[in-house]
């Protein structure tokens, strides 16, 4: 069963096609003071505008510069014929003189006797490799035998954890000078030897 306010909304519904009339919204009432009050800030705008494009710039002071007063003009005073025709005078050094005239006593010093250079006690050697496999060592005497190196040996040595190395070594040589031949061929094939010294036997 219906209720009577069931009954009452399904009449106050709109029938489809039907529009409803809309209220226009009330109007909305400017205050007087408002239009009074937006031509003034604008005619104050303008008149600041107006004025500031009637300031002109104030040019910079300029600088005088002070001009020098021209020389006078010089007058050339007559040059004596006597002036021109000596000659000009040379500066004179005594040094020469007094070198000359003096004497410097020897009697005192000593003369330098060099001392014989006693016969070397070791040879130079370098090392310009090391390796754990002989075969290694083998290819790398051979590389430098090749290449001219003839005083190549291998000497094998046992190192701390009693393991064998195989050095590839070169010399031995009686002079620094042999030793730094062989030393600049071996970093022209990107070698970097060590050397060392043994004592002769």
């Amino acid at each position: 069963m219906l209720n009577p306010i069931q009954i009452a909304a399904k009449g106050s519904r709109p029938k489809k096609g039907a529009t409803r009339r809309s209220t226009p919204p009330p109007k909305r009432n400017t205050p007087w003071w408002l239009w009074l009050l937006v031509p003034a800030i604008l005619a104050l705008f303008i008149y600041g505008l107006t004025q500031l494009n009637q300031v002109k710039p104030q040019p910079k002071p300029v600088e005088k510069v002070k001009v020098a007063p021209k020389p006078a003009p010089v007058t050339k005073a007559p040059v004596k014929k006597e002036e021109t025709a000596a000659a000009p005078k040379k500066d004179t050094f005594e040094f020469y003189q007094i070198l000359q005239n003096s004497e410097v006593d020897t009697s005192h010093v000593d003369a330098y006797q060099s001392t014989p250079r006693g016969e070397q006690d070791f040879y130079y050697m370098l090392q310009a490799a090391s390796f754990r496999n002989p075969e290694d060592a083998d290819r790398m005497r051979a590389r430098l035998i090749l290449a001219g190196l003839v005083e190549t040996d291998i000497r094998k040595t046992i190192g701390e954890n009693q393991q064998p190395w195989y050095r590839v070594v070169l010399g031995p040589y009686l002079s620094r000078s042999k030793m730094n031949r062989a030393e600049d061929k071996l970093a022209s094939m990107e070698i970097s030897p060590y050397s060392y010294r043994i004592n002769r036997e």
